[in-house]
């Protein structure tokens, strides 16, 4: 009895990671094909891409920071997902979080506040920030049904543009650079480090992760997300308000995406820096969203592929370092795992 239980276990087993097995398998082929033919070493390469994280101290740490701010915009996508919106502005949510995070820090420098209380309170107004930020593509589609897409996209632009202001504008401009940014926060304003260079806004961003399964899983507000992901025209008849619920997973993804700016300034550059919300070359949210689709949105699975995503992107920027090879083709090796494991995870469902 207990050989057939364990049998149906790995059965079952199988059959939920198939498709990310399948998809693994295929995309790694298709780059190693892409590295031969362009002249490189694939088995180097290879080794590169997926051990240059644990290859030293440094390297880990490296992961881990490139993982803190990855896993808060993958679920600030991974959120209004579940009820089948797309939240493509959490690039902007995360830049308004870490502009408000130095302004906010900046303004209270002269003032004799103790360190633990102005760390709790510049990464709270880059939470709320990226929240009601995120609040507005909300809020459109809620009440005037506009897609998220289209106003996420363009509150990206708005972001962006309000950051190049801030640091290039006095009080906040740092003197004499060479590019867009602000003056540094005091140094007791920063994230305390657990070892080497790595700032507790680790720790915050698992705290993060356990926030949002329980959310998700164990309370109404993740029930009636859920049920309207499902169906949301059932949900509405059983008495679920669909305004309410859109609007709490904007809130909540931008929640998240604010706090990961937040982060960022206070944990990794000290200051306001133009461009600080991309890594390797390209933006964190829109890792974040591939990660995401990846991942099927669902709690628990975000933090182990985002987990494997800082991975992959630190072995890139290791690649390209030591081989010369472009980190685009990194890119596209991760685009090739977003559609083949989406494509394949429908294909066997339908199965």
């Amino acid at each position: 009895m207990n050989n057939a239980t364990s049998t149906d276990k790995l059965k079952q087993l199988w059959l939920l990671t198939r498709p990310y097995v399948f998809a693994l398998g295929l995309a790694f082929l298709f780059t190693g094909i892409m590295l031969g033919l362009l002249g490189f070493n694939v088995w180097e390469a290879f080794k590169a891409l997926i051990t240059t994280s644990f290859s030293s101290k440094f390297q880990i740490v490296e992961t881990f920071k490139k993982f803190t701010p990855l896993v808060l915009t993958t679920f600030a996508f991974a959120i209004p997902f579940q009820i089948k919106f797309f939240n493509i502005g959490s690039t902007g949510q995360m830049i308004m979080g870490g502009t408000i995070a130095t302004m906010l820090g900046l303004g209270m420098s002269s003032f004799r506040v103790p360190s633990a209380l102005a760390i709790i309170l510049i990464l709270t107004a880059a939470a709320l920030t990226g929240a009601f930020y995120a609040l507005i593509a909300g809020a459109l589609k809620a009440y005037h049904n506009i897609n998220p897409i289209i106003s996420t996209i363009m509150l990206n632009f708005v972001a962006m543009q309000f950051t190049n202001f801030v640091a290039t504008t006095p009080p906040w401009q740092a003197p004499l650079t060479g590019h867009p940014m602000s003056k540094e926060l005091p140094k007791w304003m920063l994230l305390p480090r657990l070892f080497s260079e790595l700032h507790i806004g680790f720790l915050i961003a698992l705290g993060m992760v356990a926030f949002v399964y329980f959310i998700m899983k164990k309370t109404v507000i993740g029930y009636e997300i859920e049920s309207v992901g499902h169906n949301q025209r059932a949900a509405e008849i059983h008495g679920i308000n669909i305004k309410k619920t859109t609007l709490v997973t904007f809130f909540l993804g931008g929640l998240l995406a604010g706090l990961a700016g937040g982060i960022e300034v206070l944990g990794v550059h000290g200051r306001l820096v133009e461009g600080f919300a991309v890594t390797s070359g390209a933006e964190y949210g829109t890792f974040g969203t591939l990660t995401a689709l990846i991942s099927g949105a669902e709690p628990l699975a975000v933090p182990a592929v985002a987990f494997l995503m800082s991975i992959l992107l630190n072995g890139a920027d290791s690649l390209q370092r030591r081989l010369m090879v472009p980190v685009e083709l990194v890119f596209l090796t991760q685009a090739l795992i977003v559609i083949l494991v989406v494509t394949m995870r429908e294909r066997f469902r339908k199965r």
